[in-house]
């Protein structure tokens, strides 16, 4: 293993986060950070290429893609993986998914 690395936050964000805890005192966190993230706050750079190849992967499977895009959508809503679809379509690539899932409508 290597040398462990702490990566600070930039300092306005540093401060949000800080706030967000002495809200909820009784919280760890690591619980409102999940929360937050859970909520919609995106922290890595490059989530949304992340998604579009893992869809991409797994376009041919659609029991997969489909558990995949339920996910997506719980976390992040159904305009963000609507989103991921017409990217998808607009490079060719079409992602089989099982009927009762609207990604993309």
């Amino acid at each position: 293993m290597g040398p462990v690395r702490s990566t600070r936050l930039p300092g306005p964000l540093d401060a949000w986060l800080e706030s967000r805890l002495m809200l909820h005192p009784h919280k760890s966190s690591s619980e409102v950070l999940v929360e937050l993230i859970h909520g919609g706050l995106r922290l890595r750079e490059g989530y949304m290429a992340i998604h579009r190849r893992a869809l991409e992967a797994l376009a041919h499977d659609v029991g997969a893609a489909s558990a995949y895009v339920r996910a997506l959508e719980d976390t992040f809503g159904s305009e963000y993986t609507s989103h991921l679809q017409k990217w998808l379509v607009a490079d060719g690539i079409r992602v089989e998914l099982d009927p009762s899932v609207h990604a993309g409508d």
